[in-house]
C-alpha cells in the first residue's frame, strides 16, 4: 500500500535520528566511564590533580557526569565545588579529542551498547525486561530531555498514520492490518520514552516546558490516554503526576474548557494522579474539585460523564492513604513477575464503568502512585504478538478512534 510505504519512510527518518541521538550520548558518557585514557584526556583539559573529581557537562548543562576519585555519578545539577568542562565544547572545538572519543566508544563497545540497551525503547516487541527499563533509567539525567522529545515525534507519526489505520480497517482489511500493527508498535514506544522522562526530579524542566505555552488539546497525560488501555494510562499518570503540582492550574483550566468526554476525563484523571504521588497537593486539589461540581459547568457538556469522572476523582481522592497494594481487574499484585504489563492491561478499557459505577482507570491510581518505575515491565521479555491477538489490538483501536453508530448505553467515552 503507497500510503503506508510513505509512512514507513517517515517514521525510519523521524526514529531514526532520534535513536542517533540517544544512543550518541549515552555511548558518550559509557566510553568516559569505561576509558581511563579518555578521563585522563578530560582531566588535562578541566587542569584539575591527578585522582582530584570533576564534572563533565552535557547536552548544554542538561546533566552533569562526575568523574574522578571512586567511580562516577549522574546528576541534572552542577555539583558546587568541582571543576567543570562542557564536552559539546570539547567535541565542537578540538578535532583530535573527536576523534579519540570515536575511538573509544568502538573499542569500549560503547557504541554497542547503548544500541542494544536503548533498542527496546524504539522497538517494544518483545516488551523489554525490568532490568533493561531499569539500566536505561539509571541514565536518566542524561537522556530524559532527548527521550521527551523523541516521544513528540512518535507522536508526530502516529498522527500521521491513524488516518490509514481507520480507512484499512473500515474496508474490512482483516483483523490486524500492516498499519495497524505498526501503529500498536508505536504507541508503546510513544509510552516507553515518555516512561523514561516522568520522575519526580524531572520536575523542574518539565514544569517550564508545560507552561512556555498555552495548552490546546495538549496535557502531560492526554497523548497516551486516549489510546484508551491500563498500561499506557497507568504511564499517563506517571507523566501527569512528574509535571506535579506547577501545572495544576493548567490541568483545571482544561477541564473547565473540555469539549469533548475524553478531555473531561483526562483532566480529572491527570489532577488525581498528581494529587495521589504529591500527597502534599491532594487536599488543595480535592477542594478544587469540589468547587467545580457545585457550581457546574458548561451546559452543552456530557453530564453523564462529567458526573461519574468527578465523582470517581473525588472517590479516589477521598480515600485514606495505605497500602494499596494489588489490582484484581488487572491481575496487579506488588512484586510480581509481569509487573503491569498484564495482558488485561495491554488491552483492557480505562473508561470501563466498575460494578460501583465508577471509571476503572481511577481506581488503578493508587497502585501506579505506589509503585516503582520498573514495575510497568515484566522481570522477563514478553512477546506482545504472543500475549495479544490480532482482533484485541483492532477492538483497542476501534474504541479509541473508531466512533460506533449508536454507542451502547455504557460506553461513554467512544
Amino acid at each position: 500500500m503507497p500510503q503506508i510505504d510513505g509512512y514507513i519512510e517517515q517514521i525510519v527518518e523521524l526514529l531514526g535520528d532520534a535513536r542517533s541521538e540517544m544512543v550518541t550520548q549515552l555511548a558518550s558518557s559509557m566510553a568516559i566511564v569505561r576509558d581511563s585514557r579518555l578521563r585522563e584526556g578530560l582531566r588535562e583539559i578541566a587542569t584539575v590533580d591527578l585522582d582530584q573529581e570533576f564534572l563533565i557537562s552535557q547536552l548544554n548543562n542538561q546533566s552533569w557526569l562526575k568523574v574522578g576519585g571512586n567511580g562516577h555519578a549522574l546528576d541534572r545539577k552542577r555539583q558546587p565545588g568541582l571543576s567543570a568542562i562542557s564536552l559539546d565544547e570539547v567535541l565542537r572545538t578540538r578535532p583530535a579529542f573527536e576523534q579519540l572519543m570515536q575511538d573509544s566508544m568502538r573499542q569500549t563497545n560503547a557504541m554497542r551498547d547503548a544500541y542494544d540497551t536503548l533498542d527496546p525503547l524504539f522497538q517494544p516487541s518483545p516488551m523489554q525486561s525490568r532490568s533493561n527499563f531499569l539500566e536505561i533509567f539509571e541514565w536518566a539525567p542524561l537522556l530524559e530531555q532527548i527521550a521527551y522529545k523523541s516521544a513528540m515525534r512518535v507522536l508526530q507519526v502516529l498522527d500521521l498514520l491513524r488516518s490509514a489505520v481507520r480507512i484499512e480497517l473500515s474496508a474490512g482489511m482483516g483483523g490486524a492490518p500492516a498499519s495497524l500493527q505498526l501503529y500498536w508498535q508505536l504507541i508503546h514506544a510513544l509510552g516507553q520514552l515518555t516512561l523514561v522522562a516522568s520522575s519526580e526530579e524531572a520536575r523542574p524542566w518539565l514544569s517550564e516546558m508545560a507552561n512556555s505555552f498555552v495548552w490546546e488539546r495538549w496535557t502531560p497525560s492526554f497523548a497516551l490516554l486516549r489510546e484508551r488501555t491500563f498500561w499506557l494510562a497507568a504511564i499517563a499518570a506517571r507523566s501527569a503526576a512528574a509535571f506535579g503540582e506547577p501545572v495544576v492550574e493548567s490541568y483545571l483550566k482544561q477541564f473547565a474548557q473540555a469539549e469533548h468526554p475524553m478531555m473531561v476525563f483526562d483532566a480529572l484523571f491527570g489532577l488525581s494522579a498528581i494529587a495521589l504521588a504529591n500527597p502534599s497537593s491532594k487536599d488543595a486539589i480535592l477542594a478544587e474539585l469540589r468547587k467545580l461540581r457545585d457550581h457546574s459547568v458548561a451546559l452543552n457538556r456530557n453530564h453523564s460523564v462529567y458526573l461519574i469522572c468527578f465523582e470517581s476523582a473525588v472517590r479516589v481522592l477521598s480515600k485514606v492513604r495505605g497500602e494499596q497494594r494489588e489490582f484484581r481487574e488487572l491481575h496487579w499484585h506488588a512484586g510480581s513477575a509481569n509487573g503491569m504489563a498484564t495482558r488485561a492491561a495491554l488491552v483492557g478499557d480505562p473508561t470501563a464503568l466498575s460494578a460501583s459505577g465508577e471509571y476503572l482507570g481511577f481506581s488503578m491510581l493508587q497502585f501506579v502512585a505506589d509503585s516503582p518505575h520498573d514495575e510497568h515491565f515484566p522481570r522477563f521479555p514478553v512477546r506482545s504478538a504472543k500475549e495479544i491477538s490480532r482482533g484485541k489490538i483492532a477492538v483497542a483501536f476501534r474504541r479509541a478512534w473508531i466512533a460506533e453508530p449508536e454507542p451502547p448505553t455504557r460506553a461513554l467515552l467512544n
